[in-house]
């Protein structure tokens, strides 16, 4: 476990990092960060920045009122290296944080004190609460095709009328950064590999979709409309979406 007074006091957020924590294990491991101390800063600066962005997308592009009380549900949280940021620039939302880790949502109640929701490798045996916002930060750059467009049914079917489901993928500029493997017919690619080496790889792998793949999986759910769509914008790779559930 690793605690860092420093970053603490200066976001005011928990600075301990789980031991298992895969993003931090990411960016220690990568060639970038050579001592563990610019590990650490990254750690907690990229959650922060990643807070940021999504609260100026909330109020900004999305037009909501995050003074107001809301329903928010962060999906595929990890360890909370955004979370707990997230808490702090959001203090007026309900909040649950949920992932496929047990321990990972232990972890974050401890620091964080939020609610925590257990994921489940299947989506359509996710738990059925609902919620105004649900945000998945590059999760369906991971989810292999058996299980891709279920996800994205399945967070759907999780929002309150009105309610957003914001989410990045792997794009164009990520298919370009990872050499330009050949993408299938319909813009779809997937390799069995990930940073996560205790998930099967099969489950949660490295995925790859065109903005054309994402909008024509929307567009199958007649229940949601397209109301944002940014390529290049998480970590100047990664695309976003936002969709909105409408009523029939």
């Amino acid at each position: 476990m690793i605690n860092s007074k420093e970053l603490s006091y200066k976001y005011d957020v928990s600075g301990e990092i789980h031991e298992h924590d895969f993003i931090y294990e990411f960016i220690k491991n990568h060639p970038g960060f050579p001592k563990a101390e610019d590990a650490i800063r990254h750690y907690f600066s990229n959650g922060n920045n990643s807070a940021e962005k999504l609260k100026a997308i909330l109020s900004a592009d999305l037009g909501i009122n995050i003074n107001e009380n809301r329903s928010f549900l962060e999906f595929a949280s990890g360890y909370g290296c955004v979370t707990r940021h997230l808490l702090k620039k959001l203090p007026e939302f309900e909040f649950a944080a949920s992932d496929i880790h047990p321990e990972a949502n232990q972890f974050l109640e401890k620091i964080s004190g939020c609610k925590t929701v257990q994921s489940h490798k299947v989506p359509e045996e996710y738990p059925t609460h609902t919620y105004d916002i649900v945000f998945a930060l590059s999760f369906f750059s991971h989810m292999p095709r058996t299980t891709w467009s279920r996800w994205l049914q399945t967070l759907v079917n999780r929002l309150n009328i009105n309610g957003f489901l914001i989410f990045t993928t792997h794009g164009l500029a990520s298919h370009k950064m990872m050499n330009s493997p050949i993408l299938e017919d319909d813009g779809f690619w997937f390799q069995n590999n990930s940073e996560q080496s205790d998930l099967e790889t099969t489950d949660y792998g490295t995925t790859i979709t065109s903005p054309l793949f994402v909008l024509n999986e929307i567009h199958k759910i007649k229940d949601c409309k397209i109301r944002l769509l940014k390529t290049e914008h998480w970590w100047t790779h990664q695309d976003l979406y936002a969709v909105q559930k409408i009523s029939l």
